[in-house]
């Protein structure tokens, strides 16, 4: 078997899905994936005719986001017609699982150099849209499972997980997230995009957009519950932002990479995934992160970064609750409730920012992992190649 390892990883900055205010409002999800991958390509140096195949994980697989946008999106970059492109849905999963997938086919001796990532634009794309639920599910699951937010109340009764513990961890990930952006933490994964700012003037967005750079306890706290109003803990507040965004990361053999005279960023040494029951979606990382440590030979004890994403607070801190850890090592430059949540580019995105984690605060072993709509769990483990 061949080891597959990680070069390189970028993303565009994360916008807000706002028709008014949104940086990325006017930008096509096609043109912010192609933006991502041809960003990749000139920064690795990667002779283009070497990639064999590109990954991508999109949700809503319609309008600008279908017809196989990661083909089109490497078409539009420039990439050679010979190179391929398939388009992965796992849900919130879906660029994890193309990181995943594109590790296997390079264990197997199958494709070698490949390009992974994933998009979404919650805007132009609302992950509601044309969806319809099959009514032969609802014979076994209450309707209720395929809202997210009801999911994420049952969590705070099951694991006991209150509004102000919810409400404290949202501040830390805004926090910390802004606390990563002014000190230039996520200048080496964030490549600038065109867009525009609140007043329409087109300009080269160099941040994240959904930071909220005062947020505090008592902000938070003023908010009502809005998937449970008579008596929930689950706010606008305390659950990730609807977003647009793109990544893109370049993948290959070891062997490759020492023949090309590329020093990787990591190794992909582990991953799973995992089914569990809908109504409980967001324990899913639990049983995942569990399943990859059991296949790494690992323990939690020495894993020295995680990054989970936080789909809701309740969700993320229900899964720590189980896992027995504390949020010492986990996601130290904020997470989705203060970044954002682009679906389909989510598993990448995670994974970016750890493996850029994992180089500048010198850990040998990371975990990205998260929870998957209507029942899953994933998680992937990295050992850095620059420790």
């Amino acid at each position: 078997m061949k080891q597959a390892v990680v070069i390189d990883a970028v993303r565009t900055p994360v916008a807000k899905a706002s028709p008014d205010k949104g940086n990325f409002r006017d930008v096509r999800a096609e043109d912010l994936s192609a933006h991502a991958i041809k960003s990749l390509v000139e920064r690795s140096g990667i002779d283009p005719h070497l990639v064999e195949d590109v990954k991508w994980g999109c949700v809503q697989q319609q309008g600008e986001q279908g017809y196989d946008v990661g083909r089109i999106a490497s078409l539009i970059a420039g990439l050679p017609i010979e190179v391929a492109g398939v388009t992965v849905n796992r849900n919130c999963g879906s660029s994890l699982t193309a990181l995943n997938d594109a590790a296997m086919y390079i264990a197997a001796a199958n494709d070698d150099i490949q390009i992974v990532g994933g998009v979404e634009h919650m805007h132009h794309v609302p992950m509601d849209k044309g969806y319809s639920v099959a009514p032969s599910l609802l014979y076994k699951y209450s309707e209720a499972m395929m809202n997210m937010g009801v999911t994420a109340e049952y969590l705070s009764m099951k694991y006991q997980v209150g509004r102000v513990e919810q409400d404290e961890f949202s501040a830390r990930s805004h926090q910390l997230a802004a606390e990563a952006t002014k000190g230039g933490h996520y200048e080496s994964e964030i490549v600038p995009t065109w867009g525009r700012n609140d007043e329409g003037h087109k300009i080269l967005i160099k941040q994240d957009q959904g930071i909220r750079y005062d947020c505090n306890i008592e902000g938070l706290a003023s908010l009502k519950p809005i998937f449970n109003p008579a008596g929930g803990s689950v706010t606008a507040g305390n659950s990730s932002q609807l977003s647009v965004g793109a990544v893109a990361m370049l993948m290959m053999s070891e062997y490759r990479a020492t023949e090309l005279g590329y020093k990787p960023m990591a190794k992909v040494i582990a991953n799973a995934v995992v089914g569990v029951d809908p109504c409980e979606m967001g324990i899913g990382p639990v049983p995942a992160v569990n399943k990859a440590l059991e296949r790494a030979g690992l323990t939690i004890d020495q894993i020295g970064a995680i990054e989970l994403n936080e789909a809701f607070a309740v969700q993320a801190l229900s899964v720590l609750k189980s896992l027995g850890i504390g949020v010492d090592t986990v996601n130290l430059r904020g997470g989705a409730i203060a970044l954002g949540h682009p679906l389909g580019a989510s598993g990448a995105r995670i994974a970016t920012t750890l493996l850029h984690r994992m180089r500048d605060e010198n850990v040998r072993y990371g975990i990205a992992t998260m929870c998957i709509g209507q029942g899953q769990g994933i998680a992937t483990i990295f050992e850095s190649c620059m420790v």
